[in-house]
């Protein structure tokens, strides 16, 4: 990976909004994150079965931070 020094950030890009049905969608894809992975250091999923759940919960739960936090 190459870091570049004084890169120029693009300040145009519109916040997104964080409304209470967000939080509570990013509550529970936090929640369905934290079981799938309790489930794989239990040895009850494969670690196949483990990335395709955190696909599935990133699709059902829209979460605020999802893409970040994979």
């Amino acid at each position: 990976m190459q870091v570049f020094k004084d890169t120029p950030i693009n300040l145009d890009v519109t916040p997104r909004a964080m409304t209470q049905e967000a939080m509570q969608k990013d509550f529970e894809y936090e929640l369905a994150q934290k079981l799938t992975k309790n489930m794989y250091e239990k040895g009850l999923i494969s670690v196949d079965e483990l990335h395709r759940i955190s696909a599935l919960n990133r699709e059902k739960f829209c979460a605020f931070y999802g893409d970040i936090f994979d």
